[in-house]
């Protein structure tokens, strides 16, 4: 069972527990407990939803959200 240091680390395991996003992004959710870990994740799916989730935490607006991941998407993928 991951033990949860955020409210962060757990919307992160929420969505990444979701089964046809873990077959599709092919991922184990167990490696990712924290968002931290997420964060430096290689795979770009996990990392992206990472992103979001801390944007939000850090109380980032939608638009910085936005243009945080779509960066990071262009340079990654």
């Amino acid at each position: 069972m991951a033990k949860y240091l955020t409210n962060g680390d757990k919307v992160l395991q929420a969505v990444l527990s979701d089964q046809k996003l873990c077959e599709f992004a092919d991922y184990n959710v167990a490696d990712f407990e924290t968002i931290s870990e997420a964060l430096d994740s290689d795979n770009p799916i996990v990392c992206a939803i990472a992103k979001i989730i801390d944007g939000n935490e850090r109380s980032l607006t939608e638009r910085e959200i936005y243009n945080e991941i779509s960066n990071y998407l262009k340079q990654t993928i």
